[in-house]
C-alpha cells in the first residue's frame, strides 16, 4: 500500500508538467488570436480596430463607434513528434517484454485539430464619441488537446514518462473599456477573470526494489508503470492596460501589457488508472496545484496610406512581443498533497516541485493590408509573417512533448470583405518549426520513481537515465474565420466620429430648407424686361390699352 500511495503523488507531479500549456504565444505556444490579426502576421497592436482589441490593445476600443459583435475562431492542426535515440532496455526472452532490444518508435501528437473560439461585443451606447466598453470570452492562443499514445504497435511509447494526455482549458471572461481623452491619444484596460480546467494523464515508474533481480527488471520496465489522471480547477485574475498614440493621420504607435496570472487549484483529485504489477487501485487522493503565467508585453508601430477623402488604401505594421517565462517558470509548478491512501502520517504533506527551466521569449511580427473599393463593398487582402523564439532555446536539454517549445517561423495570408455593416474574414498561417536534436548525454527529463518519493533515482540511489534524448520536429497549420456585425450600419443609423486625425467623418446630410421667394430679388429685373415685350397696339382690334407707365430709371436697377 505504501508503494501504491507514493505512486499517485508522483503521477500527479508528472501531470502538472502540463499545467501552463494553455499559455500565450512567444515561442511557448502559437500566435495569435483573431482572424484579421492572423492574416497580418499577428501585427495588430497599433491597429486594434475590431473587438479583438480586448486582447491585443484595449485602447483600440476607443474609436470603435456603434455596437459591434464578433464571432471568431481558429482551427489549429499541430503535428509535433519525437524520435527517441536508442532501444528498449528490456530482455526479449521475458514474455512480459518481447519488444526488448527494439529501436524506439516515433511518437506523434494524435489529438487532431483543435478549435479555439473568440467572442466579443463592443458598444458606445449610441451616445459617446469618446468611450467604448466591451465584453468578451476567449482563451489564450494555443493547442488544448495534445495527446500522445501510451503504446505504439504493441510496444510501450518511449515518451510515456514525459506526458500522455494534457487536455487543459483556460477561459478568459473579459470586461474592457477604451477612452479617448485627446484627439491623438487613446487609452484602455481589460480586466480578465481566468478560469482554468486541468484534465491530465501521465505515467510514472515505480521501482519495487531488489534491482534487476527484483520484480522491476530495469529502469523503465513497463509492468512497473503506473498511469494516473488529475482533474483540477483554478481561478485567477489579470489585467491588460493599453495605449495608442497617433501623432499624425497616418502614424499610430501602440503598447499593451498583460499582467502575470497566478493559478491555484485547491480541489485537485488524482486517480490511479493502472498500478504496478496489477496491485489493487487505491482510493483517489486530494492535492493542490499552483503555477504562474508570465508578463506579456506587446509593442507596435503602424503607417496607413490614406486617400484625400480619408479612405485607407492600405497599411503596414511592425510589432514585437516579450514574455517573461524565465521568471514565471523559474521554479515550475508546485504540488502539495495533504494526504493519500490509508490513514496514517506517512504520506501527509507531500510537496513536489517540477522545474521547467524556461527562458524569456520574444516575437517579431510584420504585416499589412491592401483595400479596394468595389461597386458593392470593400475587398481587403492581408499578408504577414512572424518569428517566435523558443522557450527552451537556452536549455535544450529540457525539450519535451508537453509543450511545443521549438522556434516558429510563419507566413500568413488573409482576405476580407466588408459590406453594409458586415465584415467577413478568412486567414491561414503556415507555421514552420526548425527541428531540434537533444544529443545523448544532454537530456534532463528522467522517469519519476514513485517508490523513491518522487526522486529520479532507483532503489539503489542511482540517477535514472534521461528519456528525452532524440529528434523533435513540428509543423502547424492555422485556419481562421470571423464575422463582425456593426448593428448601427446594418440598421441604417451609422455613428459618425466628430474628432480624430486618422478618420474623416461621413459627409453631412443635405439640409432641408424652405424654398426662397426669388421673385423679390428679381422683381426690378422682371419689371424692366417684361414691359418691352408687350404686344404692339396694332395686334389688337379691341379698345386700346392705356399707355404704359414710364420705365424705371437706370439708377433704380443698381440699388
Amino acid at each position: 500500500m505504501t508503494t501504491r500511495t507514493t505512486t499517485l503523488s508522483i503521477c500527479l507531479a508528472l501531470a502538472l508538467l502540463s499545467a501552463p500549456r494553455a499559455a500565450h504565444a512567444g515561442g511557448f505556444e502559437l500566435p495569435d488570436n483573431g482572424t484579421e490579426a492572423l492574416g497580418r502576421g499577428g501585427a495588430f497592436v497599433a491597429k486594434a480596430d475590431d473587438p479583438t482589441a480586448i486582447d491585443y490593445n484595449p485602447a483600440g476600443l476607443a474609436e470603435q463607434r456603434g455596437t459591434r459583435v464578433l464571432l471568431d475562431g481558429h482551427v489549429i492542426n499541430s503535428s509535433y513528434s519525437f524520435k527517441r535515440f536508442g532501444a528498449f532496455p528490456d530482455n526479449p526472452s521475458d514474455p512480459a517484454t518481447p519488444w526488448g532490444g527494439f529501436a524506439f518508435p516515433s511518437v506523434k501528437d494524435t489529438g487532431g485539430p483543435f478549435f479555439a473560439p473568440f467572442l466579443a461585443v463592443t458598444t458606445d451606447f449610441g451616445m459617446f464619441d469618446w468611450l467604448t466598453v466591451a465584453v468578451g470570452v476567449y482563451g489564450p492562443s494555443g493547442v488544448g488537446n495534445r495527446t500522445y499514445p501510451a503504446g505504439i504497435d504493441t510496444v510501450p511509447a518511449p515518451s510515456r514518462y514525459d506526458v500522455v494526455q494534457p487536455t487543459s482549458t483556460i477561459i478568459l471572461p473579459t470586461v474592457s473599456v477604451g477612452v479617448k481623452p485627446l484627439d491623438w491619444l487613446d487609452v484602455g484596460v481589460s480586466l480578465h477573470l481566468v478560469d482554468a480546467i486541468f484534465d491530465l494523464s501521465s505515467t510514472s515508474f515505480v521501482d519495487l526494489g531488489d534491482g534487476p533481480t527484483g520484480p522491476c527488471k530495469n529502469y523503465e520496465y513497463q509492468p512497473c508503470d503506473s498511469l494516473s489522471s488529475l482533474h483540477a480547477t483554478a481561478t485567477g485574475f489579470a489585467a491588460t492596460p493599453g495605449i495608442l498614440v497617433k501623432p499624425t493621420r497616418n502614424v499610430s504607435v501602440g503598447l499593451s501589457a498583460r499582467t502575470p496570472i497566478s493559478l491555484s487549484a485547491n480541489n485537485g483529485v488524482v486517480t490511479a488508472l493502472t498500478t504496478p504489477l496489477g496491485q489493487p487501485i487505491p482510493t483517489p487522493g486530494r492535492a493542490t496545484l499552483t503555477t504562474e503565467l508570465p508578463w506579456y508585453w506587446r509593442f507596435g508601430a503602424r503607417y496607413a496610406f490614406l486617400e484625400g477623402d480619408g479612405f485607407e488604401v492600405g497599411d503596414v505594421e511592425l510589432d514585437g512581443t516579450y514574455e517573461t517565462w524565465g521568471s514565471a517558470q523559474a521554479t515550475g509548478p508546485q504540488i502539495h498533497i495533504d494526504h493519500l491512501g490509508p490513514s496514517g502520517p506517512t504520506f501527509d504533506n507531500i510537496d513536489i516541485n517540477v522545474a521547467h527551466h524556461y527562458n524569456d521569449t520574444f516575437s517579431v511580427r510584420a504585416g499589412g493590408a491592401y483595400n479596394t473599393r468595389l461597386p458593392v463593398g470593400v475587398l481587403t487582402v492581408r499578408l504577414g509573417a512572424y518569428y517566435d523564439k523558443s522557450a527552451t532555446a537556452d536549455n535544450p536539454g529540457y525539450t519535451r512533448l508537453d509543450f511545443d517549445t521549438l522556434d516558429k517561423i510563419a507566413g500568413t495570408v488573409g482576405v476580407g470583405f466588408k459590406w453594409e455593416g458586415f465584415s467577413f474574414n478568412l486567414a491561414y498561417a503556415d507555421v514552420f518549426e526548425p527541428g531540434r536534436t537533444v544529443a545523448p548525454g544532454t537530456g534532463q527529463i528522467r522517469p519519476i520513481d514513485g517508490a523513491q518519493h518522487g526522486a529520479s533515482i532507483d532503489s539503489n540511489g542511482n540517477q535514472l537515465p534521461a528519456v528525452n534524448e532524440g529528434q523533435y520536429t513540428g509543423h502547424t497549420d492555422i485556419f481562421s474565420f470571423s464575422v463582425v456585425a456593426v448593428f448601427d450600419e446594418i440598421l441604417g443609423t451609422p455613428r459618425s466620429k466628430t474628432w480624430g486625425p486618422t478618420r474623416v467623418a461621413p459627409p453631412p446630410r443635405p439640409k432641408t430648407e424652405e424654398p426662397k421667394d426669388e421673385s423679390k430679388d428679381k422683381e426690378p429685373q422682371v419689371v424692366a424686361e417684361a414691359k418691352p415685350r408687350t404686344r404692339p397696339s396694332h395686334a389688337s382690334t379691341s379698345t386700346p390699352s392705356p399707355p404704359p407707365s414710364a420705365p424705371p430709371k437706370k439708377s433704380d436697377w443698381n440699388d
